[in-house]
């Protein structure tokens, strides 16, 4: 898809201002864009000062562009601390790369290349260049920073287009642009700058939307074929109408069809059939070529290679269900985490990925074709927001199924056995959501010793040494993973004069900052919700200590609970925590973070007391 997006955030984040000296700074950034004859061309300059040898890494200029956008005129030199040009760019210096990816069988998309530096600091690299696009649905899409811990000093942003020629704009902190009409053209600017340096922080908005943005569309436009965004139903309409005759599927995928699914009258286990049928038959590759990435490959492509993007695979699918008379919809979405908002007052291109939505009589099934997961799963990945749904003449936004809180559950049954040099556990661990998703993840891609030393390092409890573990799922369409294992560790039990301290095995949360260093909201796209229950054994000849007290928090933020109890010669701790998912603005966050200490002024410091019985 369209790698272009837009977010849109509620509330003007504060920002801090770091004094101090930057190993590169942006002095000048220029992006001057004219529409002639429904042709663009850009012409766009930076000056960047090299300040130090970490800032380096900025000498090296990668322009991107395609068949459909093309790159010229392409310049570069280094002027010194005084301003003097001690070094030019030539032509044989310039690279011509693909930019194929590890997954992609074949992009049209290239880049020129070219590394200028100097070896005196401080030096400013000047470089300029122009790109023609033939089609396109974004006249700009300008953020005027090129690091998030860079500065810019001044940048500038001129679209010149014909007075009759209309457009649309989105200004994201940014001021409203100063227009001038010279005969049939108007000239829209803005000016920005980026010096108050934005801090990216725990559990924060994508950090895109915290920054100084601009995005301009035009009205009309032809895109493989002639479209609007005047509103969204226009533009569902051009996606729809790209799309027509690419549905039309062999004569023996139809017979593949009609044996799989001859069994069973359900639409549902139908759908299901199909759904294993793709995942066992087909795989994911991106195939960007033509159209910007925004056409399909046509069903009978996918059914002859066996592949096809996000978007083949979902109009293949479509394409079998069509087949069988089963109404699906074609839905376009922003995948990925944290969500990024769709600005709905701004109809344009904001998605990245292709999802298949099929709304049954009693319930509505969302698939996404380039995974290999449970059926009607979506994930982290898309859950909670708002896709596009593209159908003719009724294109609309429709949210996604959000992940409760059962469905992120992770629970733990953790039996320790006591032992005076190493006790030895076992680790019965049952996970959904994100967990699940990554722990799949690495059964599925990794070798069985690259898998162990992932494992142990980021999934085994923290000061335990794996000895063996075992992953497992009940079936195919399971949302839930088993992770058990055994370990040992001589840090649980501490022997301290006549008594044993044992440690709590806290539960793995984000690290906030304190309210006082914290400047952006706590976006949290889905709940945290753990569970432990945790037997420890007692050894021969003690007692657990009495004094410890139960602890128990409720609010708007969630919910933590901590008890223990002796049970023979066991002592068993169960304890649950639950952040609620939300978007809470800074103006909450004080509170939100006495919450969140709480829990962990019990998780991280609690420890039981084992008195030897005299």
């Amino acid at each position: 898809m369209n790698k272009i997006f837009i977010s849109i955030v509620l509330i003007l984040f504060p920002v801090i201002s770091l004094a101090q000296t930057y190993s590169v700074e942006l002095i000048e950034q220029r992006k001057d864009i004219v529409v002639n004859r429904n042709r663009l061309t850009k012409e766009v300059y930076y000056e960047i000062k090299i300040n130090s040898r970490a800032g380096e890494r900025f000498t090296k200029v990668r322009i991107p562009y395609s068949e459909m956008n093309n790159v010229s005129n392409i310049d570069a030199y280094i002027k010194d601390a005084n301003d003097k040009v001690v070094k030019k760019l030539r032509r044989r210096e310039i690279e011509d790369k693909s930019l194929i990816s590890d997954i992609s069988l074949y992009e049209d998309h290239f880049v020129k290349e070219f590394t200028l530096k100097h070896n005196s600091y401080p030096y400013t690299l000047v470089y300029s260049y122009t790109i023609q696009e033939r089609e396109f649905l974004y006249i700009g899409y300008w953020i005027p920073v090129i690091s998030e811990r860079i500065p810019t000093r001044n940048a500038s942003l001129k679209v010149s287009v014909p007075v009759n020629y209309t457009i649309d704009y989105a200004n994201h902190f940014i001021d409203e642009p100063k227009l001038d009409t010279i005969g049939n053209t108007v000239t829209y600017t803005w000016n920005s700058s980026y010096t108050d340096i934005i801090k990216q922080e725990t559990l924060s908005p994508v950090f895109s939307s915290l920054l100084p943005r601009v995005s301009i569309t035009p009205d009309n436009f032809h895109f493989d074929k002639q479209g609007s965004f005047r509103n969204w139903e226009s533009y569902g309409d051009w996606q729809y109408e790209i799309m027509e005759g690419l549905s039309e599927l062999p004569d023996s995928e139809k017979k593949r069809v009609l044996s799989l699914t001859e069994n069973t009258d359900d639409i549902k286990e139908k759908i299901k059939i199909l759904y294993h049928y793709l995942q066992d038959e087909t795989r994911y590759i991106n195939v960007s070529i033509g159209t910007g990435g925004m056409k399909p490959y046509p069903a009978a492509y996918v059914s002859q290679n066996k592949y096809g993007d996000c978007k083949a695979l979902t109009n293949y699918f479509k394409s079998l269900l069509d087949f069988l008379e089963i109404k699906s919809y074609y839905a376009t979405i922003y995948a990925g985490t944290p969500t990024r908002f769709i600005d709905k007052n701004f109809p344009s291109q904001q998605f990245n990925h292709a999802i298949l939505y099929i709304p049954l009589e009693d319930e509505d099934i969302w698939l996404d074709l380039t995974s290999k997961g449970p059926f009607n799963y979506l994930g982290t990945f898309t859950q909670n927001r708002y896709s596009f749904i593209v159908t003719p003449n009724n294109s609309h936004f429709l949210k996604t199924p959000a992940l409760s809180i059962d469905d992120v559950l992770e629970t733990r049954i953790i039996t320790i056995n006591y032992d005076s040099e190493k006790a030895t556990s076992t680790f019965k661990n049952n996970y959904k959501s994100n967990m699940f998703e990554t722990i799949s993840q690495i059964e599925t891609n990794y070798n069985e010793s690259n898998r162990t030393r992932i494992l142990q390092h980021y999934f085994v409890e923290n000061g335990f040494d794996l000895v063996d573990y075992q992953i497992s799922t009940p079936h195919r369409d399971s949302v839930k993973i088993d992770f058990n294992y055994k370990a040992t560790s001589s840090q649980i039990y501490k022997h301290y004069g006549n008594d044993i301290l044992i440690s709590n095995l806290a539960f793995s949360l984000p690290e906030f900052e304190k309210p006082e260093g914290r400047h952006s909201p706590v976006q949290l796209d889905y709940p945290i919700h753990k569970s432990d229950t945790i037997t420890y054994q007692i050894p021969e000849g003690y007692k657990l200590n009495q004094g410890f007290e139960n602890y128990s928090e409720s609010n708007k933020f969630g919910d933590y609970n901590f008890q223990v109890r002796e049970n023979g010669e066991e002592i068993i701790v169960t304890k649950s925590v639950l952040i609620h998912s939300g978007y809470y603005p800074i103006t909450e966050y004080k509170d939100f973070y006495a919450f969140y200490e709480k829990i962990l002024g019990v998780e991280n410091k609690n420890q039981l007391v084992l008195n030897k019985i005299i």
